[in-house]
């Protein structure tokens, strides 16, 4: 920082002293009582005081409860687990990785069934799509958000009363175009934005009616969903995801099922809609299906390769980071890796492994009260993360989860 005209100190090194009156007024720094190594406008010290992250611990938030979703290593199992040391897959022996293929091939075709393609929109986003001079990216989002909508209102989420709460919010897109929703159509709801981070340029800041939103910065692994101040006139909950990375999904799932469970709560949680993505970034520690895969003789060493291998579904050939030696161009031009795999193969077995750990997510959630599918929501040529999970709790008609 630089030092003022007239000053000894830049703002950030200027010593503590008592403000004044007209130094409240001019916007003088002081350092903050809390924590002294930073400083703050002296106007504005009382704001900055209710959310200052030097606040002791009994002053924060009753909705942040660190790792209160995690789960455990060992959750869902009559066995204790032990976590040894991650193996990449070019340390495993390809005996080893080609009897895992095996396992997993037999395992999606006993579990994993077809998954149907409903791809809805919704009318709200009808005259954006229609905008001549956006690109590809701004309309494969507007694509995927006006799908996901669609699907919302085809599975009767979109209802009076009702907080729409979306976790993994970033700059707030889906819940921007919710919001709009409900300035058109319904009455008495609200969106719920949850992100541990806070984005520049966000979305629901061009909603006029600040009502209808709120954000609220939390990581998932750590919210209290029934402990914040939700509306006590609405009746019902409904949890939405655009592209919620990995482990957050297994969070934001776990979070939902907390609160169906919490008594007190004025809004039943009557449902989700994730759209899935980046299984390689899933956990063995906060997976919820934990208990599917260990049914099927999949354990954590197995979980953990994989992760690792719905890799191969979405990212081409890799074929700067292959080493030669490892693969062989067979006559007709086609190269198989050390398993005999090709690369179309590969890719097919990534796609297998997605889906068994979504199954393992559906299975979670049935246990749990819901009725839960795949689904694919928009073509792949719009991005290759094109399957949704929905779960619908059970006590609603069973006619919210045909499909036309």
């Amino acid at each position: 920082m630089t030092v003022g005209h007239g000053k000894q100190f830049c703002g950030e090194h200027e010593p503590l002293q008592e403000p004044s009156d007209s130094e409240k007024a001019s916007g003088e720094r002081i350092r903050c009582p809390l924590d002294p190594k930073h400083t703050v406008s002296a106007a504005k010290i009382q704001k900055h005081l209710n959310i200052c992250n030097a606040r002791s611990p009994a002053e924060k938030v009753p909705y942040i409860v660190h790792g209160i979703n995690d789960g455990s290593d060992a959750e869902q199992s009559d066995q204790p687990e032990t976590k040894g040391p991650q193996k990449k897959l070019i340390d495993i022996p390809a005996n080893e990785l080609t009897a895992l293929v095996a396992k997993i091939n037999s395992i999606y075709n006993a579990s994993v069934g077809s998954i149907p393609e409903h791809s809805p929109r919704h009318s709200i986003l009808e005259q954006e799509l229609a905008t001549e001079h956006y690109g590809p990216q701004t309309l494969k989002h507007l694509t995927q958000s006006s799908a996901l909508l669609g699907l919302m209102e085809h599975y009767n989420f979109l209802k009076h009363d009702t907080v729409f709460v979306e976790f993994g919010a970033g700059k707030g897109q889906v819940s921007y175009w919710l919001a709009r929703i409900i300035e058109h159509q319904l009455n008495n709801s609200k969106v719920l934005l949850i992100d541990r981070a806070s984005h520049r340029h966000k979305k629901d800041n061009k909603i006029e009616d600040r009502g209808i939103v709120h954000r609220v910065r939390a990581d998932i692994a750590d919210l209290v969903l029934e402990e914040l101040d939700l509306p006590a006139t609405t009746t019902q909950l409904v949890g939405i995801g655009k592209h919620l990375c990995g482990s957050a999904t297994d969070l934001a799932l776990r979070c939902l099922v907390k609160y169906k469970r919490s008594d007190g709560t004025s809004s039943k949680a009557v449902g989700c809609l994730f759209a899935l993505c980046c299984h390689h970034r899933c956990e063995w520690k906060t997976f919820v299906g934990k208990r599917f895969l260990l049914a099927n003789g999949i354990g954590r060493d197995e979980f953990e390769c994989m992760v690792r291998m719905v890799s191969w579904a979405v990212c081409g050939t890799g074929r700067s980071r292959e080493r030669t030696s490892e693969a062989k161009i067979l006559e007709d031009g086609v190269k198989e890796d050390r398993c005999g795999l090709t690369r179309a193969q590969r890719e097919e077995i990534g796609r297998k492994c997605k889906r068994i750990l979504d199954v393992a997510r559906i299975e979670f959630m049935k246990e749990n009260g819901y009725d839960a599918h795949l689904n694919h929501y928009v073509k792949d040529f719009i991005t290759l993360e094109n399957v949704s999970l929905v779960c619908v709790e059970k006590s609603l008609s069973q006619t919210q989860l045909a499909l036309d």
